[in-house]
């Protein structure tokens, strides 16, 4: 059911997006925090990673999950409204956790309700927003969740150093309660849907064996960036491809697979989403080199660092909306193929500042790299969910949000890899910032090419 209501249509586009809002804040708002977290509930700094890691792998392993159960019953609604009231909840519960124990069950619990919510956001937008609106939409959504992964520790530090960590959690609660009654009177009601699919078996196994294989390589990634990469770390990481295997092969033979075959099989979607992890791959791995390279290397203080690494979000959000709007007029691969293009220049331009010491051109080389991703990421979704049938949206939905989430965490893995190999030391040489910069250019041109190999058929 399409809303016509001009008003409904801007509210509903405001809480798919703060839905994703919420979501990437989370995910990166509690790093700043961990000193303080540890120190209070008397954890080690390692074991406090675990608050971060837990949060993530239960996001990722579930986001597929969820956006299946969306399309096979049809009750997006009670989805989305289920995981904003169990994130809400969740959030007060990890706000007055006293023990790190407890604080890990309630991020586990928070990660599987954003899951809930983020798979189905994109779905509000695509079947209850008209066609020519959808693309605008779709850009507010990635624009929002670009800028909140980014400022995440910017915000989480002020309200660590000058309130208490318990309220990086508890700042959800207002946003949850009035996500909440929004979501009862803007989400259109649940219509019954054909019960075919609903009377074929659910693939139980299916989902077990996704759910393993995403654990196995977001946690092989998470422990060996922070913990180093021992023999079990890389062990682990070697299993999850072998589980996606066995778990792809039974997804081509199930009658109602966990992940369609029909986004399996469509060269579009694949490479589409490939492009996504790999831009995501940049840019996560940008944001977390270059604090070091600023305090460490240049002597600036956390502040002024702070205030530099803004850059990239700040870009993001100025294009990211435009991007999505500029979807029907440009195509998304157009958009797409420059993005990855300018997220290359902008690693290249970072790499030259680095070498002869240049701070204008590190400036700008932010700049780009923050312009690639936020005009990659609406038409990358839209490109994705419109080539995906109208009744595998929440699927569509949550392939899109589990490659970013991957993407993410290896981002992290392989620019702290590459730096850490080249500085053969764990504190990051300026080679070592370059050579992982370098790495990520690199990346940004096979996100290029991936682009050009998804080769749309349908323009917007």
């Amino acid at each position: 059911m399409i809303v016509k209501n001009p008003i409904a249509q801007a509210l509903l586009m405001i809480l798919a997006s703060g839905a994703v809002f919420m979501d990437y804040l989370d995910t990166s708002i509690v790093s700043i925090a961990l000193p303080a977290i540890s120190q209070s509930t008397g954890m080690s700094s390692t074991g406090s990673s675990w608050v971060m890691t837990s949060y993530l792998l239960a996001l990722g392993s579930t986001l597929l999950l969820f956006g299946k159960i969306a399309d096979r019953t049809g009750r997006h609604k009670l989805i989305f409204i289920s995981g904003f009231a169990l994130f809400t909840l969740s959030s007060i519960f990890c706000g007055l956790s006293t023990s790190m124990i407890l604080l890990i069950i309630f991020r586990v619990v928070q990660g599987i309700a954003a899951a809930a919510m983020v798979s189905t956001s994109t779905m509000l937008i695509t079947l209850h927003l008209p066609l020519e609106k959808q693309g605008f939409a779709t850009g507010v959504i990635a624009t929002l969740g670009g800028v909140a992964l980014a400022c995440g520790p910017f915000v989480g530090g002020i309200l660590t150093e000058f309130i208490s960590w318990h309220w990086i959690f508890f700042i959800n609660i207002p946003i949850g309660i009035i996500g909440i009654i929004m979501s009862i009177f803007l989400i259109p009601k649940y219509e019954k849907q054909p019960s075919a699919a609903e009377k074929k078996p659910f693939d139980v196994i299916g989902a077990a064996l996704l759910a393993a294989s995403l654990i196995a390589l977001l946690a092989g990634f998470e422990l060996g960036a922070s913990d180093g990469w021992s023999l079990p770390i890389i062990l682990l990481i070697v299993i999850s491809p072998m589980l996606m295997a066995v778990f792809l092969r039974r997804e081509l033979n199930h009658p109602d697979p966990v992940m369609s075959t029909k986004l399996l099989l469509s060269r579009t979607i694949m490479f589409s989403s490939l492009c996504m992890l790999l831009i995501t791959v940049v840019f996560l791995g940008m944001i977390y080199i270059m604090p070091f390279y600023l305090t460490s290397n240049l002597g600036y203080g956390a502040a002024l660092a702070g205030i530099i690494m803004l850059i990239p979000p700040v870009v993001n959000a100025l294009i990211g909306i435009p991007a999505g709007a500029l979807t029907k007029k440009f195509g998304c691969m157009r958009l797409c193929n420059v993005a990855a293009i300018c997220q290359a220049l902008g690693m290249l331009m970072i790499v030259f500042s680095i070498i002869i010491s240049n701070l204008p051109i590190l400036f700008i080389g932010l700049g780009f790299v923050g312009l690639g991703t936020g005009m990659n990421e609406a038409p990358g979704i839209r490109r994705v969910n419109i080539h995906a049938p109208i009744n595998l949206q929440g699927s569509s939905s949550g392939l899109v949000f589990t490659v970013m989430n991957v993407g993410c965490v290896i981002g992290v893995a392989l620019f702290s890899i590459v730096a850490t190999i080249v500085s053969d030391s764990t504190v990051f040489t300026n080679e070592g910032v370059y050579a992982a910069c370098l790495a990520g250019a690199f990346v940004s041109i096979l996100a290029y090419i991936s682009s050009r190999l998804a080769r749309d058929t349908i323009k917007y």
